[in-house]
């Protein structure tokens, strides 16, 4: 009993001696103060301890991800997904990176998955909203809609999922429900930044620019480090004429997020009214280059046609 008792003291001094222990808690509290490097470390001594946790595998792709070790990540999730085929965590997680790489229909496959290995309708819900959100991006509007308004249906709090579709109503020919579902969004959250956006974009494909700006300032002013609150409102100053707060705004926009092909159409079109040719053309190539098309429409290639021919851009 007392050698028990000495290797429980030995064990404990040895623990303070190498810092905190070996928990995903203090994994969390790591990634939390932007120490990636370190979670990943201590993550992996908790797998290693026991590898048939999910939630552990989620945490260690979340680090591998913002350290941008995406082949890692990659490897991560999918040997965890070998081991335990079963964890609708982990294809839901992994569809989560396969959307942020833009591989679409991999990333609806594995979200089916996930949805056909549950009955719960909270985790399906969940699931119908990551798998909607992501065949609009593939311009699957029907199947978009049909997928959103089935997650409202599981779950009617589900504040993604409304925001989800109310972003596909109109594609979908249902621009009547669009302000309904923000206008509950805000009902339920009034800090939800993504809803007050939509809203912007709502009024401003209603051609009502300044009502719009009132919705994209309470965006930035909510979240000033979020890109597209400034991507939305500086096309609605573009509208009102105010190419300088324009301009502005979508540089800072896409100094948040230089992966956004819709905000480098947005500053071909202000280049466009500014007279800068050259400028336009860059900039239509880059939101081609970035999948434009793809997620938006021909509009970028329409423009390229019209003001870049014969350019060499």
């Amino acid at each position: 009993m007392k050698n028990l008792f000495a290797l429980a003291i030995l064990f404990f001094v040895v623990m303070i001696a190498n810092g905190q222990p070996n928990t995903r808690e203090y994994a969390e509290e790591l990634a939390k103060q932007g120490k990636y490097k370190q979670a990943l470390s201590v993550i992996d001594k908790v797998i290693a301890a026991d590898p048939n946790i999910s939630g552990n595998y989620q945490c260690k792709v979340d680090y591998q991800m913002k350290l941008k070790l995406y082949k890692e990540a990659y490897a991560t999730i999918t040997d965890a997904i070998k081991l335990m085929p079963d964890s609708i965590l982990l294809y839901d997680t992994r569809g989560s990176m396969y959307e942020s790489f833009k591989m679409y229909r991999e990333a609806i496959q594995d979200f089916t998955t996930a949805y056909e290995k549950t009955a719960d309708p909270k985790l399906r819900s969940h699931i119908l909203a990551n798998r909607g959100g992501t065949k609009a991006k593939i311009r699957n509007f029907e199947g978009a809609y049909i997928d959103l308004k089935r997650a409202v249906e599981f779950d009617s709090t589900n504040i993604n999922a409304l925001n989800n579709l109310a972003i596909v109503c109109d594609e979908a020919n249902k621009p009547e429900e669009t302000l309904v579902y923000l206008e509950k969004i805000i009902a339920m959250d009034s800090t939800f930044i993504a809803a007050y956006v939509n809203l912007g974009f709502k009024y401003q494909r209603m051609e009502q620019h300044e009502k719009a700006l009132g919705y994209f300032n309470k965006a930035v002013e909510l979240g000033p480090s979020e890109a597209l609150g400034y991507s939305n409102r500086s096309f609605s100053k573009l509208k009102l004429k105010d190419l300088d707060g324009a301009m502005k705004d979508i540089n800072y926009s896409i100094k948040l997020m230089p992966g956004n092909s819709y905000a480098y159409k947005i500053r071909a079109l202000i280049n466009m009214e500014l007279g800068k040719t050259k400028a336009v053309c860059e900039d239509l190539n880059r939101a081609k280059e970035l999948g434009y098309t793809q997620q938006y429409g021909k509009e970028v290639e329409e423009l390229l046609e019209a003001n870049c021919k014969g350019t060499g851009k």
